[in-house]
């Protein structure tokens, strides 16, 4: 897939940087607006204000915190934990939506329209204004995203990914099956493709419209980590010593093609993340460094030195501020720089 170009003007690294401490492993995180968000295996919400240095902590669950989502039409983050709980939290205070008493709540997604999905074992629930509708998997519900109209979850099984018509509830789901343990799921941005991450070192794909199926397999390691561009036309993952980028800006999506892996250096890319505007991609490495790539051919900004903890998430807030969570088991650290390309 010749072509690519990630080049950009020479980039403006502003020079603020703020670092939290946390009591216990973060077990996620995401952005809300300027606010980063990250959830605690002790059970406590985290919210840190970049703009005024804020750390806000608040106990949520009782039990570790399994999984997190944000909610920017409403102000909200949903979260749900090992306590059965799902919760919407605000730094000033939180609501319980519902409670399965024995059960993990560890897989949650909200739709444009506000519907909110979570993962209950093999049932998956749908909450929009106090309906609540629920659909059985084939197998445990181990991921959850909406398309980007909000209109259509899809659930990641042993088996394939499932798609549900949030506005016919009670249709059967369709079934995109291909063999294996899928553990993670995104839509392109615009609807016409879905891709899984697998158990095994591979991403599966489908064409919604036929259910062709896409291999993308050749990873030296498990992808974890997946970000779109802000355009939608490359999707890049972690599983290598570089980020793997594959073009979905033909009909075919990445059928017939091979990825590109812009940033290798010998390390291992454990987390990824695109800026929201500017072609610029970060990567988080196995020894706690951190890069911006700016060209296909490997043009490399240094963000953070190695310290020997994996980065476990990176993240862009819709300005270009920048966070991440390490790999430290006693107390979690994250950092922001403000990021800017220059016209």
């Amino acid at each position: 897939m010749a072509g690519f170009d990630f080049a950009v003007p020479e980039p403006t690294i502003r020079a603020r940087v703020e670092e939290w401490q946390l009591g216990a492993p973060s077990t996620g995180m995401v952005w809300l607006g300027q606010t980063l968000v990250a959830a605690g295996g002790d059970g406590q919400l985290h919210f840190a204000e970049v703009s005024s240095g804020e750390l806000v902590s608040t106990p949520l669950h009782k039990g570790a915190i399994l999984t997190l989502a944000a909610d920017p039409a409403t102000g909200r983050v949903i979260t749900g934990g090992d306590d059965g709980r799902l919760m919407a939290a605000t730094s000033d205070g939180s609501t319980q939506l519902l409670h399965r008493p024995g059960r993990w709540i560890d897989a949650v997604a909200v739709g444009r329209k506000g519907m909110i999905a979570a993962g209950v074992g093999k049932e998956v629930l749908l909450w929009q204004d106090d309906e609540l509708h629920s659909k059985d998997m084939p197998s445990t519900a181990a991921g959850l995203a909406f398309d980007a109209k909000g209109s259509t979850p899809a659930i990641a099984h042993y088996g394939g990914v499932s798609l549900i018509d949030a506005a016919h509830p009670k249709r059967a789901p369709r079934l995109l099956a291909w063999k294996g343990s899928h553990i993670g799921v995104s839509f392109s941005p615009n609807g016409k493709f879905v891709v899984s991450v697998m158990s095994e070192n591979a991403l599966h794909g489908w064409r919604i419209k036929d259910a062709a199926n896409m291999a993308m397999s050749g990873y030296p390691t498990k992808p974890r980590s997946l970000s779109r561009s802000a355009d939608g036309r490359l999707l890049a993952s972690s599983g290598a010593d570089g980020a793997i980028v594959w073009s979905f800006a033909g009909r075919d999506g990445p059928m017939g093609t091979s990825a590109i892996s812009p940033g290798e250096r010998g390390v291992q890319v454990t987390a990824i993340a695109r800026h929201p505007s500017a072609p610029m991609l970060a990567l988080g490495y196995r020894d706690g460094s951190v890069q911006l790539c700016r060209s296909e051919g490997g043009d490399m900004l240094p963000m953070r030195a190695a310290d020997g903890q994996p980065i476990k998430a990176l993240g862009f807030d819709p300005g270009g501020g920048f966070g991440h969570l390490d790999g430290r088991w006693k107390r979690q650290a994250r950092r922001f720089g403000r990021l800017e390309h220059r016209a």
